[in-house]
C-alpha cells in the first residue's frame, strides 16, 4: 500500500524531473545519518530515526494548537504501556502475584514464573488487543509493540526453552493480532503506518522481502467520538445476531487482506466493505455521522468475539472547550453522562475510551490534569466512579511532560468495572524528574484512598428533600499536591476552619466589556470635566498597591458610573463623554451593546475586600476603606459577620495561602495559578471570629511574599496556629508546605523535555 498511486500520483500535466529530487538527496539528506530502526526507551541513537517523523509531524500538523496534538515523549510512552499490561496481565488466569507480574512486565525478571504461568502469560500476550483512538504518529502503537517483544523474547528464553519467532514474525504476528488505532487526520494515519511498515522492513533477513501488510482496517481515518456508543451491553439484538454472524468472516477477511496484493487485495477490501455496509443497514435506525469512526462496523469482530478491546492507550488531543468547534453540542449530547457544556475534549475521550474496553480492560491516559479539580471535572469524576475503578494517577510536582503544550498533564490508569467502594485509588506525585521517580520509591509520594471516600468527600450538602448529589472534589489539590501537613490541618482544624462562602458574600468583581471607557486615570478626568457625582473609586490591577491595606484616595482610577438616561443629562460633562464613547465604538461591543444603556454599569455595591485571581507567587487579599469597586480580575468580598480586620488577617495568613494554593489550578503551565470564583467561594479559612482585631497599620506594610514571611504575617500566623493548637514542628510545616507547592509549579513550568 506504501508504494500504491493515490489521486494525487493520477493528476494530468504533473511532472516532477530527475534533477529537482537529486538535490533533495544529495545536499539534504546526505547531511545526516539514517536509521529506519526505532531506539527503545534505554537507546541512544546517533541517527535520525522514525520517532523523528512523529515529532515532525507535530510540528507540521496544521492547526496543532487548535487540533491539541502534542507527541508524546517516548519515557512516558513506555511507562503507560507497562502500566496497561500489568492491568490487562493481572486479570489473566496466570496465578500470578502482582508483584510478579510487575517484576516481569517491567524488568522482564521471569524468575518467579513458573512454566505453567509462563505459558498462560504467552498466550494473553498473544491475544490482547491495544486500540489508540487518537493514535496521532503512532507512538503508542510503536511503544506497545515494543513491550510485547521484550516480554515475549523473555519467556521464550527464560521459561519456555522454545526457539521464538524470527523478530520480523514476531512483529508481523503483533501488527496482524494486536494492534489498532485511528485518528482524525489522515497525516497522521499515514506516518502511523508508515512507522509500522519501517519497525517490520527493517527486521526482514533475506533477499526477497514480502509485501508490507496492508493496515487500511488496522489504523482507520475519522472521528473517534462521533460515532454511537459501541458498548455491545447497548447494542440491540438484532445487530448483535447480525454481527455475530459476519465476526469471524470479518476477522478472517481482514487477516487474508493483509497479506494480499493486486487483484486479490481489491476483492478482500471489496468483501469486507460489502460486509460493513450489511452492518451499517442493520443500525440505519442508530447511523454514525459522516467522518466518523464507526467502531460497531469498523472493528465489529472485537467487540463481537471479545466484547470490546482490552487496553486502550492515549494520549487525547488538548482542546479547550471553547475551541471545540460545530460538533460540540453533538458531543455534549452523546456524553451526557460524563460532560458538560464546559467539558474541554478529553473529557469525551475519558468516556469513550470505557466504552470501547471489555469488562476489566484498562485504559491509561496522559491528559490535562485539569478535570481533577475544575468545575466540570465533577461530572466526569462522578462517571469514573459509577462505571470504573479509578487504579491510580501520576502527576509530576516538578515538570511538564510536554514542554510545546502549555498544559499540566496527569497519567491515569482505569479500569473498565462497576464501582466498588472497597477498592482504592493510589495517587503518586512524582518530586523528581519522570524517569528519576519512577526508579527510586524516594522520589515519589503515594497517597491511597478508597473509591467510598472518594465519592463522600465529593457529596454535596442535603437539599430541601434530604437529598445529596456528586459537586466534585479537588482530587489534585487534596491527594496529589497537598503535603502531609494539610490532613493535620483538617484534624485540628474541626469546628474552626469555615468555607468563606457560608460566611461571607463572594462575587466576580465588575465586568465593564470596555475599561478604556469605564476606567478613567486623573488626567482623562480632568480634561472632560466629568461630575463627581458620576465617578466611583475602582481598582483595575493588583499592581496598584504594594500593601494590603489601602485608601481609596491611594487607587489611581475612578469608574464612571451613570444610570441616568441620556435627556435628564443635558448640559452635563458625562453626556459630551458619552457621545465621545459612541464615536469611538465602545457601545457596540458585544458586552455593552446588550444593555439597556450601553454606558450604565447598573447598581453595583461598594466592597471592603478583595482578591486577584491570577496568582504567581502570593494571593494579596486587599483590604479597602471605605470600600471601593473593583473589576473582574478580581474577587470581592463583602457582607462581613465580622469586623473587617479579622477577616483581613484569615485571609492573608500563610495558612490561606497553602489553601489557595491547594485549591487553585495549577493547569496553567507557565506557573500561574489561578482561582476560579467557586474555588475562591469554597476555600477553607481560619474562622475569622476567633481571631483578634488586628490594627489596621499592621496590613500597611508592603512586604506580603509568601516565601519569605514578614513579620507583621508571622504575628497573623502566630494567631492562627495559636487557635488551631498547632505545634511549632506543625506551624514550620506549613511554611514548608506552601514554599513547596508554589516552587513546584514554578518548577514545572520551566521544565522542558
Amino acid at each position: 500500500g506504501l508504494f500504491e498511486e493515490t489521486d494525487l500520483d493520477k493528476r494530468d500535466g504533473v511532472y516532477v524531473p530527475d534533477d529537482a529530487i537529486k538535490p533533495i538527496l544529495t545536499d539534504l539528506f546526505d547531511r545526516f545519518n539514517f536509521t529506519v530502526m526505532e531506539s527503545t526507551p534505554f537507546d541512544v541513537e546517533v541517527a535520525v530515526d522514525p520517532e523523528m517523523l512523529g515529532k515532525v509531524f507535530e510540528e507540521l500538523a496544521t492547526g496543532r494548537h487548535e487540533s491539541g496534538s502534542y507527541y508524546t515523549p517516548r519515557p512516558v510512552v513506555a511507562f503507560m504501556c507497562r502500566e496497561a499490561l500489568k492491568g490487562y496481565l493481572a486479570g489473566q488466569s496466570t496465578g500470578l502475584s502482582d508483584e510478579a507480574i510487575a517484576l516481569f512486565v517491567d524488568e522482564w525478571d521471569t524468575s518467579n514464573v513458573s512454566l505453567a504461568a509462563a505459558r498462560q502469560l504467552a498466550d494473553a500476550l498473544e491475544e490482547v488487543t491495544v486500540v489508540d483512538p487518537a493514535c496521532g504518529s503512532g507512538a503508542y502503537l510503536l511503544g506497545m509493540m515494543q513491550e510485547l517483544i521484550e516480554l515475549q523474547a523473555a519467556l521464550y528464553s527464560d521459561q519456555l526453552r522454545a526457539d521464538p519467532r524470527s523478530l520480523y514474525d514476531l512483529k508481523l504476528q503483533i501488527i496482524q493480532q494486536n494492534l489498532y488505532g485511528a485518528d482524525i487526520d489522515p497525516f497522521a494515519t499515514n506516518i502511523a503506518m508508515l512507522r509500522l511498515w519501517l519497525s517490520l522492513a527493517i527486521e526482514y533477513e533475506g533477499d526477497h522481502p514480502e509485501p508490507l501488510p496492508n493496515l487500511d482496517f488496522k489504523i482507520v481515518c475519522g472521528d473517534s467520538l462521533l460515532g454511537p456508543d459501541p458498548d455491545p451491553v447497548n447494542l440491540g439484538d438484532l445487530f448483535k445476531n447480525k454481527a455475530h454472524e459476519v465476526a469471524e468472516k470479518l476477522s478472517a477477511f481482514k487477516e487474508d487482506h493483509m497479506g494480499a496484493t493486486g487483484p486479490q487485495k481489491d476483492n478482500l477490501k471489496e468483501e469486507i466493505e460489502n460486509m460493513q455496509n450489511e452492518l451499517r443497514r442493520v443500525l440505519a435506525a442508530m447511523p454514525a455521522p459522516a467522518g466518523s469512526v464507526d467502531w460497531r462496523v469498523e472493528f465489529a469482530e472485537i467487540f463481537d468475539l471479545r466484547g470490546g478491546f482490552d487496553i486502550v492507550v492515549a494520549n487525547p488531543p488538548y482542546v479547550r472547550q471553547e475551541q471545540i468547534g460545530p460538533d460540540k453540542a453533538a458531543l455534549t449530547k452523546l456524553y451526557a453522562s460524563a460532560a458538560t457544556a464546559r467539558s474541554d475534549l478529553y473529557v469525551y475521550f475519558y468516556a469513550r475510551a470505557l466504552q470501547m474496553l471489555r469488562p476489566g480492560g484498562l485504559h491509561v491516559f496522559v491528559c490535562s490534569n485539569s478535570w481533577l479539580d475544575v468545575g466540570y471535572g465533577a461530572k466526569l469524576q462522578e462517571y469514573l466512579l459509577n462505571n470504573s475503578h479509578v487504579r491510580a494517577i501520576y502527576e509530576s510536582a516538578v515538570e511538564r511532560q510536554f514542554s510545546t503544550a502549555q498544559i499540566n498533564t496527569i497519567i491515569s490508569i482505569i479500569e473498565k468495572s462497576i464501582g466498588d467502594g472497597s477498592r482504592r485509588t493510589r495517587f503518586v506525585s512524582l518530586r523528581e524528574e519522570f524517569e528519576k521517580a519512577l526508579a527510586n520509591a524516594k522520589n515519589r509520594r503515594e497517597f491511597t484512598v478508597s473509591n467510598a471516600a472518594l465519592r463522600e468527600a465529593g457529596m454535596g450538602a442535603p437539599n430541601a428533600r434530604g437529598r445529596r448529589k456528586y459537586v466534585g472534589d479537588k482530587w489534585g489539590g487534596k491527594y496529589l499536591r497537598a503535603p502531609d501537613i494539610y490532613r493535620t490541618i483538617l484534624q485540628k482544624g474541626r469546628g474552626k476552619l469555615v468555607r468563606l462562602g457560608d460566611i461571607a458574600t463572594v462575587k466576580r468583581g465588575i465586568t465593564t466589556g470596555a475599561n478604556a471607557f469605564f476606567c478613567l486615570d486623573e488626567k482623562a478626568i480632568d480634561d472632560w470635566g466629568i461630575e463627581d457625582a458620576f465617578l466611583q473609586p475602582v481598582m483595575i490591577s493588583p499592581r496598584e498597591s504594594r500593601s494590603i491595606a489601602i485608601d481609596v484616595d491611594q487607587l489611581p482610577m475612578k469608574l464612571f458610573m451613570c444610570h441616568e438616561e441620556r435627556e435628564d443629562l443635558d448640559g452635563t460633562a458625562a453626556l459630551d463623554y458619552i457621545v465621545w464613547g459612541e464615536s469611538e465604538r465602545f457601545n457596540l461591543r458585544r458586552s455593552v451593546s446588550s444593555r439597556r444603556l450601553w454606558y450604565d454599569l447598573g447598581p453595583r455595591e461598594i466592597v471592603p475586600m478583595a482578591m486577584n485571581y491570577v496568582i504567581d507567587s502570593t494571593a494579596r487579599i486587599f483590604f479597602v476603606t471605605p470600600g471601593s469597586h473593583f473589576t473582574d480580575v478580581f474577587h470581592t468580598v463583602s457582607h462581613l459577620p465580622t469586623s473587617p480586620l479579622q477577616f483581613c488577617a484569615a485571609l492573608n495568613s500563610t495558612l490561606f495561602q497553602f489553601m489557595v494554593n491547594l485549591t487553585g489550578r495549577a493547569n496553567l503551565g507557565g506557573g500561574a495559578l489561578k482561582v476560579q470564583l467557586y474555588e475562591f467561594e469554597g476555600l477553607m479559612i481560619t474562622a475569622p471570629k476567633y481571631l483578634p482585631d488586628f490594627d489596621t497599620g499592621i496590613f500597611e506594610t508592603t512586604d506580603w511574599d509568601v516565601l519569605t514571611p514578614s513579620p507583621a504575617r508571622r504575628l497573623i500566623d502566630d494567631a492562627v496556629f495559636g487557635m488551631l493548637g498547632l505545634t511549632q514542628g506543625e506551624r514550620d510545616a506549613v511554611y514548608e508546605g506552601v514554599t513547596e507547592l508554589v516552587e513546584n509549579r514554578r518548577r514545572r513550568a520551566r521544565s522542558v523535555r
